[in-house]
């Protein structure tokens, strides 16, 4: 019986590091990130200055995040190993939020004390979403909003 519970128990720790790991984002040199993406994101930013390169997963594979500056914004586009474009994040002011993500961060998060914000758009240039980070009632809070509305993702953190 010992030997059964030892072994769920060590199962059920390795499934919970695996899913933690998977989410987290790991930063990367130049030299770590496939040719295809470099080539497909100077095609697309030729003028962008700063990067930054991050491994994710996107749908469960490897994903490639590279962050950087293109006139004057900040952006963040993910791509596919083989070069692939999955999303882009463009950096936005508060004020450009569209009506209906203020209200439902109003409705659900009265004490909201918002920070950054972002659109999230797919490839073929339609926005899918938007994502705002805020601080309410000691917590640190990000939501993924569709342009409608609804929350897609919460991920939440407690501050000190």
């Amino acid at each position: 019986m010992k030997t059964q519970i030892s072994a769920l128990t060590v199962l059920t720790l390795l499934a919970c590091s695996s899913v933690t790991g998977a989410s987290e984002e790991r930063e990367l040199s130049s030299k770590e990130v496939p040719q295809p993406v470099h080539e497909a994101f100077q095609k697309a930013y030729p003028a962008a200055k700063e990067f930054k390169y991050e491994e994710e997963s996107a749908d469960g594979k490897p994903a490639y995040e590279v962050k950087f500056k293109d006139q004057g914004k900040k952006i963040d586009v993910l791509y596919s190993a083989d070069g692939a474009l999955i999303e882009t994040e463009e950096h936005i002011k508060i004020s450009e939020l569209p009506e209906a993500v203020i209200k439902v961060i109003k409705k659900e998060h009265p004490h909201a004390k918002l920070k950054e914000a972002e659109k999230i758009i797919k490839p073929d240039g339609t926005i899918r979403a938007y994502e705002v980070e805020f601080t309410s009632e000691k917590k640190q809070l990000e939501l993924e909003i569709d342009t409608s509305g609804v929350i897609l993702k919460t991920e939440t953190e407690e501050k000190d």
